[in-house]
């Protein structure tokens, strides 16, 4: 993390989402189109990690197994996506289709943001000095591009209005996948013993970041975590409704325009 390699990669990955941008903004291709890129995106990028972390560990009677860490199990935020990708490609037009594609442009965008800007595959899975020889920091950036450039068109295709009802929604699924995190860190976690007694976790995963911060700061004490995540709730809060109040801004103008358009109309028959 902010090495040299690091940077490069940055610097990649802006370049690719910026001239993602511009092609969006000027060819402004159907949602769903593009959608289906992610969903190819999305299975490609699986698939490498998956062959590229997995490696073959004895056990305990000899026998060789192929294992790949827990912390590679798509369990995180920006992994879960891929559900929700191939749902809203594939669904036909509904609220749930809509209220997740609203979910999607924050999380999407800010969340995949925040992995580029912090990637944590230099502290767990890879050297820095892997970064331009292992496939794995190539899934990782790629992928993570993708998704920022998915929640950048989402709101710009003009194919999903985002209304005041979709913050509530967005901010309950993200409650509701932090809270799932918590059982799974638990039931993934390496519990120790000593006359049935609790005293210690030797491992434990790190889903959506709630048992631990991104950065390394310690929690020693209960009350710290209990703030950690309070910090985390607003931050989210915060978030999503900086992103959500231009959208919101932008189609209460248009209904404002369409209800003076009507009524201009109707004057002018009437005259």
């Amino acid at each position: 993390m902010f090495t040299v390699y690091h940077f490069v990669w940055l610097a990649i990955c802006l370049l690719l989402i910026a001239a993602a941008a511009v092609y969006l903004h000027r060819q402004r291709p159907e949602l769903r189109k593009v959608l289906g890129f992610a969903c190819a995106v999305s299975v490609l990028s699986e698939l490498t990690k998956t062959f590229s972390v997995i490696q073959l560990v004895p056990s305990a009677g000899g026998d060789m197994y192929p294992y790949m860490e827990l912390q590679h199990l798509p369990l995180h935020l920006c992994s879960i996506q891929i559900l929700f990708i191939f749902y809203t490609r594939f669904a036909k037009d509904s609220p749930a289709r809509e209220a997740l594609l609203a979910f999607m442009y924050p999380s999407c965008l800010v969340g995949a943001a925040c992995a580029l800007a912090m990637p944590t595959i230099f502290s767990t899975s890879i050297e820095p000095e892997e970064a331009f020889t292992h496939p794995l920091a190539y899934q990782f950036f790629l992928y993570h591009t993708m998704l920022v450039i998915l929640g950048l068109y989402i709101p710009m295709s003009g194919q999903t209005e985002m209304r005041r009802k979709h913050y509530f929604s967005t901010l309950g699924i993200l409650a509701l996948l932090a809270f799932a995190s918590l059982y799974l860190n638990s039931m993934f976690a390496s519990p120790v013993y000593e006359n049935d007694e609790l005293i210690s976790v030797e491992y434990t995963t790190n889903f959506f970041f709630t048992y631990g911060t991104p950065v390394g700061i310690e929690l020693t004490e209960l009350w710290h975590w209990y703030l950690y995540l309070g910090v985390l709730a607003a931050l989210a809060a915060i978030v999503v409704a900086l992103l959500y109040l231009p959208c919101l801004r932008r189609r209460e103008t248009a209904g404002r325009a369409r209800r003076t358009r009507r009524s201009g109309g109707g004057e002018s028959a009437a005259g």
